[in-house]
């Protein structure tokens, strides 16, 4: 997606904003199918995928124009080290996305703490955030290891569904999230690139319908910490940061290795295949020596 030849702290505040959009709207979703009562939540993870895939492409194109929508970390940080986007911008984007996700689950306490607030207090065990069950109305803001509700968070959960299923699970969506993306946007052949907000959308939405069930299908390193740090705010302690079973290094920082594992995939496999690159990861080959080669 083209981006507009704007400052960067135009680009730090569109990618602000694009995350906001992104995590306030997923969120949403989360708060009703969790605290909705007799709605069901087993009835609403199909439709996770779905509103989170909607949410990604409405973020997309509230902010692809200025900042390029990164709106992930991991996919920032793949840019960075295959496609040129300045190192020396990774800090600005990544504090960015941070932001946004963080005033994203402050909004989405504002709107929804009264369906929250009426779920812990008329559940069958009466839920404490900074308690050993307070993840199940904390799930709302972050993602978690193992699922709490579906899967649970004791030492049985742990055995149904052990540490190393719930981080390579992380790694491998995380890297089809980014083979897809660069795929998306490949700008060496006509692609997808003229749709990629909905594109990328359907694609996340595939992801979270169909592994949120392991450990939330975090996918985005922001979309995980900035909720995280609200919840310690409003209560959640420990259940906030570093989660129940220390989850959180699998839900923020396993996206990072499955991102860079998805640019390696990709370029290995498909880019450096394609015709004679056009986009801005290849120098260009200098007048003479391609007048040279013609010759």
């Amino acid at each position: 997606m083209a981006v507009a030849e704007e400052s960067w702290t135009k680009k730090y505040l569109g990618e602000v904003l694009g995350v906001f959009v992104l995590v306030f709207l997923g969120d949403s979703f989360v708060a009703y199918a969790v605290a909705g009562g007799g709605n069901g939540f087993l009835a609403g993870l199909l439709a996770a995928g779905f509103f989170w895939g909607f949410a990604v492409t409405l973020a997309i194109y509230a902010c692809g124009a200025v900042s390029g929508a990164h709106l992930n970390p991991a996919v920032t940080l793949a840019l960075a080290w295959r496609r040129g986007f300045p190192w020396s911008k990774v800090p600005g984007y990544i504090g960015a996305q941070v932001v946004g996700a963080f005033l994203a689950a402050a909004g989405v306490s504002f709107v929804w703490n009264g369906l929250i607030y009426n779920y812990e207090h008329t559940a069958k065990t009466v839920i404490d955030r900074g308690g050993a069950n307070g993840i199940e109305s904390g799930l709302i803001f972050s993602a978690n290891w193992p699922h709490p509700l579906l899967i649970g968070h004791n030492a049985a959960a742990l055995q149904i569904d052990p540490w190393w299923v719930g981080a390579g699970t992380e790694i491998l969506i995380t890297a089809i999230l980014v083979i897809t993306v660069f795929g998306i946007i490949e700008d060496r052949i006509p692609s997808a690139a003229n749709v990629a907000p909905l594109a990328i959308g359907i694609v996340v939405a595939a992801l979270v319908g169909l592994f949120a069930p392991i450990e939330m299908a975090s996918l985005n390193p922001a979309r995980d910490f900035g909720p995280r740090i609200w919840m310690l705010l409003v209560g959640y302690g420990s259940n906030a940061i570093p989660g129940p079973n220390f989850n959180i290094w699998i839900t923020t920082l396993m996206p990072f290795v499955g991102g860079v594992l998805g640019a390696w995939i990709y370029d290995f496999i498909v880019h450096q295949h394609l015709p004679v690159p056009v986009g801005p990861d290849v120098a260009e080959v200098p007048a003479t020596e391609a007048a040279r080669a013609r010759a």
